[in-house]
């Protein structure tokens, strides 16, 4: 799935959306002892993603083992 802000939020988390069928899902961690993510609505509603590894750490720590990252810069 690729996995895109959908402009919404619930329970103060971003609700994101998979482009290739529109559902809506929404990352609530902890929120009910899962940390996957639960889909909200669309035809996959009520599905939860498989576990997925992430990564929390500073940015610094992220780009000096990862220096081919591409990042966009707004002003």
């Amino acid at each position: 799935m690729t996995m895109a802000a959908s402009g919404w939020t619930w329970h103060e988390k971003f609700i994101l959306q998979d482009l290739e069928t529109g559902s809506l899902w929404w990352t609530g961690v902890g929120m009910d002892g899962n940390d996957t993510m639960l889909c909200l609505s669309g035809p996959l509603q009520n599905s939860r993603t498989p576990r997925l590894d992430s990564y929390r750490g500073f940015w610094q720590g992220w780009v000096a083992q990862h220096p081919e990252t591409k990042y966009l810069v707004t002003k």
